[in-house]
């Protein structure tokens, strides 16, 4: 079978004749596209002076800046932002772009700029740029730019889920287009327990990278001077320094030290090695020191140097930090607090080397999360291996689709997906409300369409089912409001091709109240956005319950406080995180004289009430909800009446155990789930169950992906729209 390649174009803001982080992440990043389905094309920024990196990238398709059929370089400049976009859009239209990777926020800025010009918006709308850091000030310069490209860019890449988290806070619109790409190491074999055993029995200690005063270069080599460290060895790969602005005889003192340190047998100095050989190098090691100054212990960023030691089996020695501790685990013994602790934790080692094997063994898994196939297979492919949900022919003429509604909250996602098809042309009757319309427009779309969609069963439905052409196919999608209206009644079932409804039980009271047809409704719950909710977790969040909308009063709010309540009396760790808007942000609740009265009963219980008082947290109403549910162990459907409650679904999906009330219909969208009819036996259930094993938790992803994906419901109106055309 032949597979037609994507092309994906990548270029940084970074020198590759010199080994540093960057260099590395230009290196990595066009690597890990597997060569089967991908051709990537390197732009360098600068004159190739060395081919220290890209010798190890033979299948990566380099364009030499001085050296390609695209621009005429007639002076030794770094790329310019003009020269970027000629290379761009000659590759474009040569070969066809998919993609573009940026990191280069200066030039980002600069293109952006020339956002009116279509071929650079052209060029814009392939990019996905990557920001290393982001701050949190207005003012700050990489924010500047971010807000000014988003609305041209296909995605931003980060490098972790605290920034996405973050991200998604600060721009709720580009939800969705976030890719996390962590710090990634290349393929690797698993080290043999022999070898393993042999590292630890002849102690090497290595430093490998930049000479940085904030990474203790200076005072690892003070460890050459302690008593009995003779018998350990000590190697240093790498020479490029960096200046220190608080300690200006750095650079030279460094020097000096590296220099003199060379003249002790127990010592090497390797000033540069390419990629490739200084793993290896570290993986002869038995140590890697990776210790960083106190100004990185609030960082959430993780070291490539430390999981390539990792991934050959070498031990780091490093502080005790959160974003350590996630990394390798509370009871890792290779944490230290200050150098001067280095030689006992290493003769810890030493004296048992069945610890030492273990760790390394250990270390290797974790580290085998963040190489090229794994990083490329779960961070990557969703986004760059984009599947049609159906095969669809090549139609003649376009086929016309009409979406009419008075409300398409709930069908964002379907009609960006039917605005992509290039075989349709898609018009919209937007109803002012349930019922209130434009009967000339209406009339007009009539005449005009193929394929009509009415979401809700309203107004909208009613006019179309009474109205429809012969040659016309309607799909009617009912929620659940509807049901409380007669509006279904006047719906001419017979000129009605399909019917989608969001639960079982909804559709069983349309066949028992209105006789329609079982063979024409299909229920497929409301759709979510399932893997934009597979994040990991943050701390806590088992004893975190989560309530997403609280208003009005049939969320039962009530029944939330008292599932916490009662847990709360038996454990105190346990809190509830409420997202939603208050009562009062809603006007048509809060001027309802029972709806105000009872939501200020419950505010008023959570002040008096001393076990609940602290143990509520009030989160901002906003879209940023995948971040929110990393805090979430327990997501709460305490409702009286729902039609499938997605929001319970986005939990499981993030991998938050479910407690379902037994509002009308919640066995039939929530099979293999507990339903709790009371809040005792649902705080009983939740405190009885605190583990939450992997075997369990995928078993929860895997229900809400299989019923309440995206692809689901849109699969479905595609098969309706191109049923019968071949």
């Amino acid at each position: 079978m032949i597979v037609n390649k994507k092309n994906v174009a990548i270029f940084g803001d970074i020198s590759t004749n010199g080994i540093d982080g960057s260099s590395i992440w230009l290196q990595s990043i066009s690597s890990i596209f597997p060569k089967d389905k991908f051709n990537v094309y390197l732009i360098l920024r600068d004159k190739i002076t060395s081919r220290i990196l890209l010798d190890e990238i033979p299948h990566v398709n380099i364009i030499d800046l001085f050296n390609n059929p695209y621009i005429v370089k007639d002076n030794e400049n770094p790329c310019s932002t003009y020269e970027l976009f000629t290379i761009l859009n000659g590759l474009d239209k040569k070969i066809h772009l998919d993609h573009i990777i940026l990191r280069a926020p200066r030039y980002l800025k600069e293109l952006v700029n020339k956002a009116d010009n279509p071929s650079y918006k052209k060029i814009l709308s392939k990019v996905d740029t990557y920001f290393a850091k982001l701050n949190i000030y207005e003012d700050d310069y990489e924010q500047d730019i971010i807000k000014k490209a988003l609305p041209y860019i296909a995605r931003v890449i980060l490098q972790t889920e605290e920034m996405r988290s973050y991200f998604d806070y600060k721009y709720p619109d580009f939800i969705g287009k976030v890719i996390v790409l962590n710090p990634i190491v290349p393929d690797f074999k698993k080290t043999m327990t022999k070898t393993i055993q042999k590292k630890i029995k002849n102690p090497i200690l290595i430093y490998a990278g930049k000479l940085d005063k904030q990474y203790y270069v200076e005072d690892f080599l003070d460890l050459l001077f302690v008593d009995n460290f003779n018998k350990y060895q000590l190697m240093y790969v790498g020479s490029k320094i960096n200046s220190s602005k608080l300690d200006k005889g750095f650079v030279s003192r460094i020097k000096e030290k590296l220099t003199n340190s060379e003249n002790y047998s127990n010592f090497t100095w390797i000033k540069q090695l390419d990629r490739k050989a200084t793993i290896q190098k570290v993986s002869q090691a038995s140590f890697m020191l990776s210790l960083r100054q106190e100004v990185y212990d609030t960082s959430n960023e993780i070291s490539t140097k430390l999981l390539e030691a990792m991934s050959v089996g070498t031990l780091p020695l490093l502080k005790k930090t959160a974003a350590n501790i996630r990394l390798v685990g509370n009871d890792y013994p290779g944490f230290i607090s200050s150098i001067d602790e280095i030689p006992s934790v290493v003769d810890s080692f030493v004296n048992y080397p069945k610890l030492y094997i273990y760790w390394s063994k250990k270390l290797q898994e974790v580290a085998q999360e963040y190489s090229f196939s794994n990083t490329y297979k779960i961070k990557l492919a969703p986004f760059y291996e984009q599947q049609e949900v159906i095969e669809k022919p090549i139609l003649k003429e376009k086929m016309k689709v009409l979406i009419a509604s008075h409300d398409n909250k709930f069908f964002t996602r379907v009609i960006n997906e039917l605005l992509k098809d290039n075989n349709l042309e898609v018009k919209f009757d937007n109803w002012i409300t349930t019922l209130r319309h434009d009967v000339k427009k209406s009339k007009e779309l009539l005449e005009w369409a193929d394929v009509i969609l009415c979401e809700w069963a309203v107004g909208a439905a009613v006019y179309y089912s009474q109205n429809k052409l012969p040659h016309q196919k309607l799909l009617i999608r009912l929620h659940r409001f509807e049901i409380t209206t007669n509006q279904p009644n006047l719906i001419k079932f017979e000129n009605v091709e399909k019917v989608i409804v969001v639960s079982d039980y909804i559709k069983n009271h349309c066949i028992e109240n209105y006789g329609w047809l079982e063979e024409k409704i299909s229920t497929i719950p409301q759709y979510a956005d399932i893997d934009l909710f597979n994040r990991p977790k943050a701390r806590s969040y088992q004893y975190t319950l989560g309530l997403l909308g609280m208003v009005p009063t049939l969320k039962r709010l009530d029944r939330a406080l008292d599932i916490l309540e009662h847990l709360r009396s038996l454990d105190s760790r346990y809190t509830l995180r409420i997202k939603s808007k208050h009562p009062w942000d809603i006007p048509f609740v809060w001027v309802k004289e029972d709806e105000k009265n009872y939501f200020l009963e419950q505010y008023q219980r959570i002040e008096n009430n001393p076990i609940l008082k602290n143990g509520v947290i009030f989160d901002e109403y906003g879209a940023d909800v995948a971040a929110w549910f990393r805090k979430i162990g327990w997501m709460l459907s305490t409702s009286d009446i729902e039609g499938c409650h997605t929001a319970a679904a986005e939990g499981m999906a993030s991998g938050a155990k479910p407690i379902i009330f037994n509002w009308p219909g919640a066995e039939g969208v929530y099979k293999n789930v507990p339903i709790f009819k009371d809040a005792k036996s649902a705080a009983e259930y939740i405190y009885s169950n605190d583990q939450f094993p992997e075997a369990e938790i995928s078993k929860v992803k895997k229900y809400a992906k299989e019923n309440f994906d995206l692809n689901i419901t849109i699969k479905a109106y595609f098969n309706f729209i191109y049923k019968d055309l071949g």
